[in-house]
């Protein structure tokens, strides 16, 4: 039995009610409140395990309540799934960077939402177990990876490079070209087990190269392409977790 509840933040009456009807179902508790402020009312007294924010409200929007949970020194560690029907990847660049791990494009299905919100519970259950010093830190691990790169009208292409950090929600990846922040990316991860398939997008990115002349991205992973790509990678990064740390070089 789940304890903490999901908490929806959003001015839809209709779709707080679609989605507690779907998450209550398979065992959630869900909260809803109809604006930001009272979003941040109802999550600072029932502390939810995630938070699912509409980013087009009106008065205070998503962007600015996003912007205050994460904040905010008590609710600023639980996961937030962004949720918006603008098309525009510059607002999706807006949703990641007021700090939403998470982003969930209307209209969305059951499967969808029941997919994000697993991960995001994931996610908080993690950071929960983990002490408060180290909690959404992100693992070392250098893999391979194949980026198919699609930026708005102009034809997919390839880029090759690689990780420097992962974590459940988001890589640090190194490029040999810089990317466009809010760029869709499908991954191609060279696991030892085998490659897995990912969709992912650029959230930011740094123009000075590092030693090896690549580029830095934060990218935020959206969705896994199969079932058995994200139990694997699940498998991976708790491997990476009890692996003993290296020792420091004298």
């Amino acid at each position: 039995m789940r304890i903490r509840p999901i908490l929806i933040i959003d001015d839809d009456h209709a779709l707080c009610e679609l989605v507690t009807s779907t998450l209550s179902r398979t065992g959630f508790q869900v909260l809803a409140a109809f604006d930001g402020p009272t979003g941040i009312e109802r999550a600072r007294d029932a502390h939810p395990g995630v938070i699912l924010l509409d980013m087009m409200m009106p008065g205070i929007d998503g962007v600015e309540t996003c912007q205050r949970l994460k904040q905010d020194p008590v609710l600023g560690d639980i996961p937030v799934v962004g949720m918006t029907a603008s098309a525009d990847l510059k607002y999706a660049e807006k949703v990641f960077r007021a700090g939403a791990e998470f982003f969930l494009p209307k209209p969305f299905g059951a499967e969808s939402l029941l997919r994000v919100v697993s991960l995001a519970t994931e996610t908080a259950e993690r950071q929960s177990r983990a002490p408060r010093g180290q909690r959404r830190g992100r693992l070392s691990a250098e893999i391979l990876v194949r980026c198919l790169i699609r930026e708005g009208p102009h034809p997919a292409r390839e880029i090759v490079g690689r990780t420097g950090n992962i974590s459940l929600t988001g890589l640090l990846l190194l490029l040999p070209e810089i990317l466009t922040l809010g760029s869709a990316i499908h991954l191609q991860l060279q696991f030892p087990e085998g490659p897995l398939s990912a969709e992912a997008r650029v959230i930011w990115n740094d123009p000075q190269p590092v030693a090896d002349n690549r580029f830095r991205h934060g990218v935020n992973l959206t969705r896994f392409a199969h079932d058995i790509d994200l139990v694997q990678y699940r498998r991976f990064l708790n491997e990476l977790a009890a692996s003993p740390a290296p020792e420091p070089h004298s």
